[in-house]
């Protein structure tokens, strides 16, 4: 019988022990062009059974072995995602621009508790002999996110792996994130860390047996990671300890703003040394009234987090009700992939206190994730945030008394000393500010970015010009871009300071 497309006569002509599951008569494998794609259908078949597929990819080994057919290639797995372990924080190191992490990314001689993407729903196993000899091609692979910290996204790139290792039965790697480049993102890896992992990437995978109910690697090679929620892990068992015992649940801005109103009456009698009590009164008022307004924020945000969790909830109970009905189902594209990020990004921006109105599946950079983890609820997590920050500006106010005092009496003794490490600390301050609006090593645009705005005839804007999202928008539009590339040149344009 040849392999053009079988009509119902021609199927039902198949004597059963050419079907890979004979008593359903699915997958016929009467000639090589289906066998091969029996093999390639087994895990996309429904109505099987776990066991049922088991036997049929054994059916079609040997019916393979008949024809003659060239296995080789089955043992290798194109591609295949690993989600995701545990995530550490440090501010141990002092360069503006990296922020430390470590972490757990995967499991090794141990099968995964979900199946990971790519390996068509089957459960897998690193062996420590595959993950030892790969760890070289960990070292320098770039970090990437997506908006709901929920997936891939290797367009957006925000981070470098810089050291792996095997221990005991974990990969443990560390690197650092780009903190000015990606302020916004690296707040919100820090202030969400203890419901985050890791992904990792890997490619040239072979496995001991293709059919096996668990994938095990016995080859593989690295080709990057993203930082994700644990709740989408292929392992669930590593929890996350933070690291860094100075580390402080605000955002840079707050951190920044509440350190430039302590230093605030300092350097005033420095400079001047013609400040008085009601000075240290003024100071006083400011930073009870920045309590009252960040009181005022967090209870914001929660409400607004409270009004639109039952809509969240909707989109994912109808997510549920679709895949329960096996609807919209494209792992990428599909209704309920879309509906679940549709919720994901509606309690985001929440959680920054914003009423959601629209949703932009790829804009770039992202605002903090403020998805449900099994740890703590959105609201759990924003009374705790309000009760620390209390804590800690309570024990500013004393602080801060303390400091102004003993700058006062240390300055009348020793102003030139004084004065010079104040020039210094305020230099460190506004060098801070410009790190976080300019990245100085990443200035220049790309070839194929300079080419798309010749072709729109888009001029760069000189000193402190900007380019708004409309004008790029029409400007590109009869340039029929692939959604890529228009994302590309929107990323780059905005690391270079050059869009409004």
């Amino acid at each position: 019988m040849d392999a053009k497309k079988l009509t119902k006569p021609m199927r039902d002509a198949i004597p059963e022990e050419h079907f890979a599951v004979p008593g359903k008569r699915k997958l016929p494998i009467h000639d090589e062009r289906h066998t091969r794609l029996a093999w390639d259908m087994v895990d996309r078949t429904g109505g099987l059974t776990p066991e049922e597929k088991s036997a049929a990819r054994g059916h079609i080994l040997r019916r393979a072995k008949e024809l003659g057919i060239d296995t080789t290639d089955w043992h290798r797995v194109k591609a295949m995602r690993f989600d995701a372990m545990a995530l550490n924080i440090s501010n141990d190191d002092d360069h503006p621009n990296k922020m430390p992490f470590s972490g757990v990314l995967t499991k090794v001689d141990e099968p995964s508790d979900e199946p990971p993407g790519g390996s068509n729903g089957r459960r897998i196993l690193v062996t420590s002999e595959a993950a030892q000899a790969a760890l070289k091609t960990l070292v320098g692979m770039a970090v990437d996110f997506t908006a709901a910290f929920d997936g891939h996204d290797p367009q957006a790139k925000v981070g470098l792996i810089t050291s792996a290792d095997v221990i005991g039965n974990e990969i443990v790697i560390s690197g650092y994130i780009y903190a000015s480049d990606f302020p916004e993102v690296a707040a919100s890896i820090k202030a969400l860390k203890s419901v985050l992992g890791f992904s990792f990437e890997a490619q040239r995978i072979d496995v001991e047996d293709p059919g096996a109910d668990v994938l095990k690697i016995v080859e593989l090679a690295f080709t990057g990671a993203a930082i994700l929620r644990k709740d989408k892990a292929a392992y669930h068992s590593t929890s996350l300890a933070a690291n860094a015992a100075k580390d402080i649940d605000m955002t840079p801005d707050e951190l920044k703003a509440l350190l430039a109103e302590a230093l605030k009456p300092i350097n005033d009698k420095i400079s001047g040394l013609e400040a008085s009590n009601a000075t240290l009164g003024t100071a006083n008022a400011a930073l009870a009234a920045k309590v009252a307004a960040d009181l005022k924020v967090v209870e914001a945000n929660a409400a607004t987090a409270a009004k639109v969790e039952p809509h969240a909830a909707g989109l994912e109970s109808c997510a549920a009700s679709m895949e329960a009905a096996g609807i919209g189902l494209h792992p990428t594209g599909g209704h309920v992939q879309t509906l679940k990020r549709m919720a994901s990004a509606m309690r985001a921006d929440a959680a920054t206190g914003k009423v959601p109105h629209i949703f932009r599946d790829h804009d770039y950079p992202y605002s903090a994730s403020a998805d449900r983890s099994d740890d703590k609820s959105v609201a759990d997590k924003i009374s705790a945030a309000a009760e620390e920050t209390k804590k800690l500006l309570a024990a500013k106010d004393d602080e801060v008394a303390k400091l102004i005092a003993s700058a006062v009496e240390t300055a009348s003794k020793a102003f030139g000393d004084k004065l010079a490490a104040a020039e210094t600390k305020i230099a460190d301050l506004k060098a801070g500010k410009r790190a976080d609006s300019a990245a100085p090593e990443r200035k220049t645009l790309s070839p194929v970015v300079t080419a798309i705005l010749a072709r729109a005839n888009l001029t760069t804007p000189e000193g402190d010009a900007k380019l708004s999202a409309s004008a790029i928008d029409a400007a590109i539009k009869p340039l029929n871009l692939e959604p890529a590339k228009r994302i590309q040149m929107k990323i780059e344009l905005e690391r270079a300071g050059l869009t409004a």
